[in-house]
């Protein structure tokens, strides 16, 4: 690969990534104002919510959700016990 051509990979490169960042940004308007789960209101200016509640972005529905601590932690709890009576492991300890 000559310098001409990495030049126009690395230039391709630059592109893509900004058009993909563009994407993601769009995606982030979607952002609701409350937990998907209990309508517990959520301020996109607060800095202590925005790093504690989480987000689930489907790119391919274009859909963003929102959760907040309580409802996360709750989901999250909810998968392990399930992962544990599936695989049949986790009550015997």
């Amino acid at each position: 690969m000559n310098r001409k051509q990495r030049r126009a990979a690395a230039k391709q490169m630059k592109k893509d990534g900004t058009e993909e960042v563009a994407e993601k940004v769009a995606l982030f308007g979607k952002l609701e104002d409350e937990c998907l789960i209990c309508a517990k209101p959520f301020d996109k200016k607060d800095k202590e919510m925005v790093m504690s509640w989480s987000v689930v972005v489907r790119e391919q529905e274009e859909k963003v959700n929102l959760y907040c601590p309580e409802c996360w932690n709750g989901a999250l709890e909810m998968l392990q016990q399930a992962k544990e009576e599936i695989l049949g492991y986790g009550a015997e300890e």
